[in-house]
């Protein structure tokens, strides 16, 4: 009988019997490799390997040719399993053979072999089997005596006058999942009849580890905007489970709010998968999701790009108020101003944060009409986006000169009699 576990880095018993047939296979303990590639190393000998041949799909380990105890009584052999990924790993596992000799029939000593399981959370000091003869009146004056071949064994132990197997301490699937017993029978009756029962013993394994996240609370933050399947996370929970699908973990999540905003809590849970659905355990981790505002917008101008000032305003008179507006949210929606050129004489000076355009002096009409200022709006994002625009201001003129004459004194002589409205002289004055 053949049983092999795929459990990485444990090492597990193939007692296959001697003389078996090349090729044949016996019960084989299933494996979930999920699409890997298998193959044989030797630990000890190269020869080792050509006794034995593994499907590299299936994981089924056959015999080539026929074993013998005499030649050889144990053989042991590294399995490496092999995934299919871009970044390709491996496990290992060690395979102990035992090859069990076929009793002599000249020696009166005869063998057997027996198969157990056990399931983890049996108690200790409780009976799982006995190797006794059934009660019968032939059986009744039987002396016999039961003992472990090897005392190193300190999970079970048995009656010697019984034949009751019991365990001595608790068992772990996950530290040991498979025994193997060599019980002798000593019969003490006339002619003396001795006989051996090697004992496979496989531990169920019980889903006594519940799934847990190593983490108490995850922030995720993700760009507004990204394609539709995008990876945001990946969530590793661990089970201490040895078996499949006592290990085997699905996750599931819930939100707390139905609306998604700037901000989305979730609880994400962990669910191992037994086979009893009664028997399901799971962990629950608080999620976070936060949706980061990206700059796709630029700024744009809402107010008038044009505008009037009277040339006797004071310093510091407000002119324009320039208005922009970015639709995006947070420091990516912040808009602050500069002015980029036509700002002769530094005329003018502009608020970056609110936009107000004040004079920086005392205008002159008649010294400049009208400026033109190219103003520029930024976003507070890096980089920035910006959008300019000229602004035009009219200088209005102000009656604030009086007029002046070319000259202080006109003299000219006029004849008396001249007829009215003749030409006497012309004055002039400048404003």
């Amino acid at each position: 009988m053949v049983f092999l576990s795929c459990k990485e880095q444990r090492s597990q018993y193939i007692e296959p019997h001697k003389d078996r047939r090349p090729g044949e296979t016996s019960r084989t303990r299933k494996c979930y490799f999920r699409k890997l590639k298998k193959r044989l190393e030797p630990l000890e000998s190269k020869e080792d390997i050509g006794y034995f041949q593994i499907d590299a799909v299936s994981g089924g380990l056959r015999t080539t040719q026929p074993l013998s105890h005499a030649e050889r009584s144990s053989y042991r052999m590294m399995i490496t399993a092999k995934d299919h990924g871009m970044s390709s790993l491996q496990g290992h596992a060690v395979v102990y053979i035992q090859v069990i000799p076929l009793p002599n029939r000249r020696s009166g000593f005869s063998q057997d072999f027996k198969h157990f399981v056990v399931p983890e959370n049996f108690k200790p000091a409780q009976v799982f089997d006995s190797l006794k003869v059934p009660s019968n009146h032939l059986a009744l004056n039987r002396k016999q005596h039961f003992s472990i071949a090897k005392d190193d064994n300190v999970h079970f132990e048995i009656d010697s006058l019984t034949g009751e197997l019991y365990l001595s301490k608790e068992l772990d699937y996950e530290t040991d999942s498979h025994f193997l017993l060599q019980v002798i029978v000593k019969d003490y009756n006339n002619p003396q009849q001795n006989s051996t029962v090697f004992l496979s013993i496989d531990v169920e394994d019980k889903n006594d580890h519940s799934p847990y996240f190593q983490e108490d609370f995850v922030v995720i933050g993700i760009e507004e905007n990204v394609p539709v399947g995008t990876l945001v996370y990946t969530f590793n929970a661990k089970d201490g489970d040895g078996s499949f699908l006592n290990s085997k973990i699905e996750y599931s999540f819930e939100m707390s709010n139905g609306e998604i905003t700037c901000s989305v809590i979730l609880t994400v849970f962990a669910e191992d998968q037994a086979i009893n659905l009664t028997d399901h355990q799971l962990d629950s981790l608080a999620v976070k999701i936060v949706i980061l505002a990206i700059n796709d917008n630029s700024p744009s101008f809402m107010s008038s790009p044009l505008s009037c000032v009277m040339e006797d305003m004071e310093v510091g008179f407000l002119v324009h108020h320039i208005i922009a507006k970015d639709p995006d949210e947070g420091r990516n929606g912040q808009v602050t101003y500069c002015i980029l050129s036509g700002n002769e004489n530094n005329a003018f000076v502009l608020d970056k944060i609110t936009g107000l355009l004040t004079t920086a002096q005392f205008l002159d009409h008649e010294v400049q009409e009208c400026y033109s200022l190219t103003v520029v709006a930024l976003d507070d994002c890096s980089p920035a986006l910006s959008a300019t625009q000229v602004l035009t201001i009219i200088v209005l003129d102000v009656n604030d000169e009086t007029p002046v004459f070319l000259k202080q004194l006109y003299e000219t002589a006029v004849h008396e009699n001249q007829n009215p409205r003749e030409f006497v002289i012309r004055v002039e004055a400048m404003d």
